[in-house]
């Protein structure tokens, strides 16, 4: 039976008049007029007070647990309130009571979307695209997971349908870019982040996209000037300056770089990306692994790691660090441990029938990378150090290619890894070259490069034999070879 005080709020808000409604719903609450419950529980997820909309919400769920747009509606309060588990216990139950519900789909995949069961997310878009398939939430979702399971060519083949049926949307648009940015696809990026822009020019993290976006497709004069006018426009955070010093590190402008990522590091003194680059304008070698910083940038990188290095940078020292062993007679080790293995480029040059490999490296995301290959016994998420200190496991070989460019002192692991090696096993790794004698930190690319002579000294001091040393190139960058070396020493 309608209710006319409660039919003047609705009225309310059908127009827009937020606060008189809200008024009048708590009025019809306070009169006993439960109905008015679930619309205030809409107006408060409208102004995203979610912790509010859960008080009013909660109930409704206890007394309904079978009432599909209050428990859909709690699953969405409760995510936004950082409770991943029980939004997505509620998003679970409105599904299982109505299958064919598109909102019930929709919010029972973000909510196993933030709760990290990535297929059961893609399996919930799945399920509400076959009841409307032309439904653009569910499309631009979907792509997410797809991005999020590695299955990049998929997801760019649906977000690029999704921004053709809605052009509209700046979140696909928005998405699109950041996908194409990490599939190295930097002019096709630059172009989706600038529809973006035109969508929403007042939106400053969209600007802060757009300038991101022209520094990595190479205008990195453009980009600083979009990011100091950002940061004259009130945008205060590190972030922002961060990317202004890589603009002006791109620019070799390395007294500006500094002054950018000073003021990151004061805004932010946990920036893990300012303090590398500090220490690399500064010359300073930091005297600990570096562990946030390159858990943070392979977690970015993961997506394009192996197209950007392989495709586009001829990288090729995994095949060369094998060929080295196979060379060295070092080819018949049963156990192998590959250290910082990313992406599992080293695996597939290592792996064969009977051969156990593990691996273990900082990044999350590269290792699901290396776990969709199928090629290793075990994968660890641990720093380097860390982990061969902490463990009991012992391995024929131990290989790391291309890792020590984010090490500034070997010294430790080297004797860290002498100790996880069987007698008689193997220690093969690459570095860049140094262009003197001395461990430097690059400005430009953020990486160490190492003195071949003094990490041969160095495997000596920690207890090695039998080094044997070969010259290669390990990659080209900026249409230039890279110099490195490839090691190997034994365990007597």
């Amino acid at each position: 039976m309608a209710h006319p005080v409660l039919d003047s709020c609705l009225a309310l808000h059908r127009d827009g008049r937020l606060t008189e409604a809200e008024a009048g719903y708590r009025q019809c609450l306070r009169e006993g007029l439960d109905e008015a419950s679930f619309p205030l529980s809409v107006l408060l997820l409208q102004q995203r007070r979610y912790a509010e909309a859960v008080d009013v919400l909660a109930p409704l769920a206890e007394a309904g647990p079978d009432d599909v747009p209050v428990v859909i509606n709690l699953s969405i309060a409760l995510r936004h309130c950082g409770q991943p588990d029980a939004a997505l216990r509620f998003a679970r139950s409105a599904a299982a009571a109505a299958p064919g519900n598109v909102g019930a789909c929709n919010a029972h995949g973000l909510a196993a979307l933030q709760a990290g069961h990535v297929e059961e997310a893609l399996q919930a878009f799945e399920s509400g695209l076959r009841q409307a398939p032309g439904h653009v939430a569910l499309a631009l979702h979907r792509g997410k997971c797809l991005r999020r399971l590695g299955r990049t060519r998929e997801a760019l083949a649906v977000l690029e349908q999704v921004v053709v049926q809605a052009p509209h949307v700046v979140e696909a648009w928005r998405t699109l870019a950041s996908l194409q940015a990490t599939s190295g696809l930097t002019e096709a990026a630059l172009e989706s982040s600038t529809r973006a822009l035109a969508l929403a020019p007042h939106d400053g993290d969209v600007a802060l996209e757009h300038a991101v976006a022209l520094l990595r497709s190479g205008h990195a004069d453009t980009a600083a000037l979009r990011l100091r006018m950002l940061l004259d426009a009130g945008r205060t955070d590190a972030g922002t300056w961060g990317w202004l010093g890589r603009s002006y590190l791109r620019l070799r402008d390395f007294e500006a770089a500094r002054a950018a990522f000073e003021q990151a590091n004061a805004i932010n003194p946990d920036d893990s990306v300012a303090a590398h680059y500090l220490a690399a304008l500064d010359g300073v070698l930091p005297g600990d692994m570096e562990s946030d910083y390159v858990r943070s940038l392979f977690d970015d990188f993961a997506d394009r790691f192996e197209d950007t290095l392989v495709d586009r940078l001829a990288y090729a020292t995994p095949r060369a660090l094998a060929r080295f062993l196979r060379a060295e007679g070092m080819d018949d080790a049963a156990r192998v441990l590959d250290l910082g293995c990313g992406t599992g480029l080293m695996g597939v040059e290592l792996a064969r029938s009977g051969r156990h490999m593990d691996g273990v490296d900082l990044s999350p995301r590269m290792l699901e990378y290396a776990r969709s290959k199928g090629i290793y016994r075990e994968l660890h998420v641990a720093e380097l150090l860390e982990f061969l200190r902490g463990t009991v496991g012992q391995w024929d070989l131990v290989v790391a290619a291309d890792v020590f460019v984010y090490v500034a002192d070997l010294q430790p692991i080297f004797a860290a890894v002498r100790e996880r090696l069987a007698s008689g096993g193997g220690f093969a790794f690459s570095v860049e070259c140094s262009s003197t004698e001395r461990t430097e930190l690059l400005p430009e690319t953020g990486r160490y490069r190492h003195s071949p002579r003094h990490v041969a000294d160095a495997l000596i001091a920690a207890g090695f034999e039998g080094i044997r040393r070969e010259a290669v190139v390990l990659r080209m960058e900026s249409g230039n070879p890279v110099s490195g070396e490839l090691l190997l020493a034994r365990r007597t």
